[in-house]
Parts: structure tokens; sequence; C-alpha cells
């Protein structure tokens, strides 16, 4: 995957992902494979290019870009460190006296870059701030050494632009031999305009600019980080925000078309500008998706409308295709697959709009269960093996401690997967959060699915200079402890999982106690697969559960009759040192004595996991 959302139409799709399938991305088959640590916040997409020359053998790499300036190549499979690079000192929002809080910390590098296979090249563009200046440099990097390419950096520059109160928010765009980047403002502060840039990829020359606001400040082009997109004739696209419009020069909320060296081809802007303007219900913050196979393009804008629009004739003012509320508020990442349009919008549900070959059904034909937790709704991709074993991946935030959403703070995220066309939810990385938790949402961030492996940014662990990747794919089948019976002590009390007097009573609390070798301490481990097990108890014959089928914290444990449910199934992960987590397949919780005690007859309950030794168990076999 070389470029933001997977290709110059901008649609989310990689049709050409032929290992994983709705049949093998479940908790039992399916999760975290490593964790890839940077130096800050990632708001660009992952790029993985499967043959990279490194060290004179061929590899698959994935790429990875901070806020920080920093730059890395890692290997693709194994999370093997390739080389790390740093552009300069990254711009900070505290630097320009700017109190926005939409970025927290840096803005050195925001947007996605771009790979060219071709002549070895990935192409980014970082701001830095030096001595009091701030700068933009568009930057040509070996991908086999992240080393500077003949030429490179060449600094950003055009009459009226200022890096000052610029940012560079959506990927960049590999088209026409060109390289192709908008900018937007730092929350609309200080003077700046939403331009457009296109750059020779070869002699790295600037070959265009696009001004879409000669005459004010405004028109700013931040589309969420979804690149500019291309078709096949050479045509670049683009969707500008807030500012002024008077369809003669200035062409605030409105969609463009350039020429590959950004003349004005065409334009398509609603009718009430000056209402979304003052509204700062701007059209932008989608971006272009071209529908594949048509001449059809398709934006949305934070109040909730999609447009949709004829590239060949786009309508000026007013003339659209069509247009209708796909919901109430914004709209940031749009995904569009065998003739269905995925949206999952801000504080709304993930809903899905048919497509008949002319426009779009405006009922949706599936509307999700779980609603966003406020801004900015689910970040969208599809992978898929052609038209067939398709799975939308979608990431979004949970509600934190800090704030309700993820607007102006880090909160915890969630990457869920769902089948198409059916929608039925596969897995998310909660499930098994123990195993699978990414830490915090990647604001923006598409995941990127490619050779059995989804690569998803994260914000790390901290609210600022914090990054990281997570790494999921299959994991490993081997059973890490063989069907047997066993006597299971906690590592922080040593005292074992005990049938108090040897019940055959259902519902009897578990608790620990001095280990004694009476069958009522032995438990017969059998293996479902993919290190799930299920554990009876020899005395009572029946199996260790969580009560009532609980998802709550400190949910007490139980034994009970086989009844084949997944709260009498637990995941079994190693800890190190021999030592093993249970995790319940599902509560996702782990298996804990009450309050950490070490008293004979402490009960056994379930706790999200967090490293306590007595969250820990070791087994001894009989």
């Amino acid at each position: 995957m070389l470029t933001q959302h997977n290709d110059n139409l901008r649609d989310g799709v990689n049709a050409t992902e032929s290992v994983l399938t709705p049949s093998n991305v479940n908790a039992n088959q399916f999760g975290l494979l490593f964790k890839l640590g940077v130096d800050d916040q990632v708001y660009a997409q992952p790029l993985v290019d499967d043959s990279v020359s490194v060290n004179g053998a061929t590899h698959s790499v994935v790429y990875i870009a901070t806020t920080n300036n920093s730059v890395y190549a890692f290997d693709a499979n194994t999370g093997a460190p390739y080389w790390h690079v740093n552009l300069g000192t990254a711009l900070k929002v505290s630097d320009i006296g700017f109190g926005c809080t939409d970025v927290l910390n840096t803005t050195g590098i925001m947007s996605t870059p771009v790979i060219n296979p071709s002549n070895n090249t990935m192409y980014v563009v970082a701001e830095t701030y030096i001595n009091g200046t701030a700068a933009h440099k568009l930057h040509a990097l070996s991908l086999s050494t992240g080393a500077e390419q003949s030429g490179s950096p060449v600094q950003i520059q055009a009459s009226g632009f200022s890096s000052e109160d610029a940012l560079q928010r959506p990927g960049l765009l590999l088209a026409n031999g060109n390289i192709y980047f908008s900018f937007a403002s730092h929350c609309d502060h200080g003077s700046w305009k939403g331009f457009t840039f296109a750059y020779n990829a070869a002699s790295l020359a600037q070959v265009g600019v696009f001004d879409p606001s000669p005459d004010d400040n405004g028109a700013g082009i931040w589309q969420s980080g979804n690149g500019d997109a291309a078709d096949s004739a050479g045509y670049v696209y683009w969707v500008t925000g807030n500012g002024t419009w008077d369809g003669v020069n200035d062409f605030s909320e409105s969609m463009m078309k350039g020429t590959p060296n950004l003349g004005l081809a065409d334009w398509y802007t609603p009718t009430n500008p000056a209402g979304l303007d003052s509204g700062d219900i701007d059209l932008t913050s989608s971006g272009p998706l071209l529908l594949a196979n048509t001449s059809l393009m398709i934006a949305g804008g934070k109040q909730g409308v999609l447009n949709l629009v004829n590239t060949g004739n786009m309508g000026h003012l007013g003339g659209a295709v069509q247009t209708w509320s796909a919901n109430n508020s914004h709209l940031h990442s749009l995904v569009y697959f065998n003739s269905n349009l995925y949206v999952w919008g801000q504080a709304d549900y993930l809903k899905v709009f048919h497509f008949n070959g002319s426009t779009f059904g405006i009922t949706p034909t599936y509307t999700g269960p779980v609603q966003a937790i406020g801004h900015p709704g689910g970040t969208l991709s599809i992978s898929a093996n052609g038209t067939s074993n398709g799975i939308l991946w979608a990431a979004t935030n949970m509600a934190g401690p800090s704030s309700p959403d993820a607007w102006h703070s880090t909160q915890p995220g969630i990457l869920y997967a769902y089948s198409l066309p059916n929608m039925t939810q596969l897995w998310t990385n909660q499930q098994n959060a123990t195993r699978d938790t990414c830490n915090n949402y990647a604001k923006f961030t598409p995941p990127t699915i490619v050779n059995g492996k989804v690569y998803l940014a994260s914000f790390g662990t901290a609210q600022t200079s914090s990054g990281q990747v997570c790494v999921y794919g299959a994991i490993a089948s081997t059973s890490l402890i063989a069907d047997g019976t066993y006597v299971i002590t906690s590592v922080h009390s040593g005292q074992a999982i005990d049938d108090p007097a040897s019940s055959k009573t259902n519902g009897t609390i578990m608790t620990q106690y001095t280990v004694n070798n009476g069958t009522n301490q032995q438990w017969t481990l059998h293996n479902l697969g993919n290190n799930v097990v299920t554990l009876t108890n020899v005395a009572s014959g029946e199996l260790l559960d969580v009560v009532g089928n609980s998802t709550a914290n400190s949910a007490l444990v139980d034994q009970w009759p086989a009844n084949g449910q997944t709260n009498q199934q637990w995941n079994v992960v190693s800890v190190g040192g021999g030592s093993y987590e249970l995790t319940s397949v599902h509560s996702g919780e782990a298996l804990d004595v009450d309050g950490g005690g070490t008293t004979m007859g402490e009960k056994l309950d379930q706790f999200p996991y967090q490293g306590k030794p007595w969250q820990q168990w070791k087994f001894t076999s009989k």
C-alpha cells in the first residue's frame, strides 16, 4: 500500500488481500503480533512496500511518519528496524501562540507520504520551526536507507503562502509524474489559504500552484487527512472549506477539478456557501472519493450532507447529480466497494448506502448498533480478494477519562472488523484487550491492510509525545499448555484454585486454598484451538465459569455444567517465567483473586488485566 487510502481514487479498498477472510478474522485465530514504538503521534497512514532492497536483500517494509518529523522503516513481517531519520525540529502549536487543541503538540509530519517504487523514493512533507522561523519542505527519501535523494529537500513557497499559518493535512498524491499536496490552517488562525501545490517527482521543481482564495484568507483543504484524488485522464481533485466564495476567483466550500499543472478545469459548490462558512460546517471534511468505473465523485462535509457530482460536468453552483443527508454532523471517512458506500459519521452509527449505477439510495441498507462517541466517528478501510471476502475495518475512539471524545484530547481506541456485505461483526481488538489493545486512538488515520496483516496507527500510551503502530495477523495455534490435568496456583499467594469442600453444586464460587492435592484442586485442561481452553474440576466435573455470563468488573467465578458458552472458555496468554494469564473469552477480563488477597478462602473473580501477580497463574501437572 503505497498511498493514502490505497489508491488515487481514495476509495479505501485493497482488493488484492488473499490471506484475511471473514472465516479467519476472529478472536481465536487473529490478534496482535507486535507493536512498533515511535517517538510521537502518528497521523500518517502506515505504508507498506513489498519489494524494497535493504542491506542487499529484498524485504517487505512498513513506513511510519510521526508529528515529530521522524520517519521509520521496519520489516513489515517481523518488526525488525531498518532505519530512522528525523527531518528537523518540528513546529509545535505553542511556538506560534495558537491556543488550538485540535492537534495537541507537534505538527511536523501531519500527512501520509507517498511511495514511488520505480525510483525507490518516498515523498514526505515536513514542517520545521528553527530559530523562530516555520518552514515546510518536500523531502524525497530513499526507501532503502532514508537518505535524501538528489535535490532534496525543497522549501515550499508561493506568493501569499505562510508556513507559520499553514497545516499540511491531506495525504500526498503521485500522478502525472508529479507530487501534489494541499494545505489548510491551524484552526483558522493567522493568514492562511488553502493552497494546492504540484512538484515534479524527478526534479522536485515546482510545476503548479493553485490558490482558491486570492482575495481573502480561507478555503483551507484539510480533508481529515484524506488525500487529493486523481483520475485516469490525469485530472486532480480536492475539496475546500470555510472562506470567501464568488465563483470567479474565490472558491471556498467547493469540490475542485484541476489540470495536471493545477489550472482550474471545473468546480462544484453547494447552493449555500455563505451559510456553510458562517456555521463552520465546511465541505472539506471527507475529501474527494472517485467512484471506480464511473465519472462520479462524492464528498461530504461537517453538515453531514453527501454531494455526488459528475466530474465531466461538475455543475458549478448547486449542480450536483445528487445530495442527501447521511447524518447531522461531520463526515470524515468514506470508503466504497461493490456498489456500496460506507460511512461512520461523528456521533452517529455506521451506515451503508447502495449505488444503483447512477445515484445512491438515500435510506441506509444497514445501520450499525454502535454509536460513535462524539468526534470524529469511524475511520474506515476495506480489504478483499477481488470482489469476495470483503472485510470493513473501522477504527474509532472509546470513552476516555478526560473527555467525551477525541476532538481536543487523546482517547483510547478500538478497531472493528465486519464481514461484507452482511455486516456481521467478526472481531474487535477489545475482545481480548489484554492481548490485542493498541492503546490510544490515532485520530483520522485509517488502518492499512496488506499481505494478511493489519497495520493500525496509535497515539501510544500518553496524551502527547507518544506513538506506535500495532500489527495484527494470524496468531500462533500451538498450544501453550498441553491437554492434561493440573493444579493451578496463584503466583501471588501460591494457593490453588479450589472447589470448596469438593462441592458438586452448580454455581459454587471458586476460591484459593493451600495446596492439598485433593481432586477439588485438580483441573482438566482441554484445548479448543488457538490457546482457548476449558477447565473442568476433577471432583465435580463442572467447568470454571464466569457467573451469569457477566462482563462486569469483579464478577465472581464459579463452577457450572458445560454449556458451550464463551464464559466457560479462557484465553491462555504467557506472561513469562512459566506463568500465564487466563482471560475470559466472553468478557476479555482476567481471572483474578478478589482484592489481591493472600488469605485462604479468598474468592476468584474477573477483572481487567493489570499485570498483577494475583492475575497470573502457574500450572503443575498431576
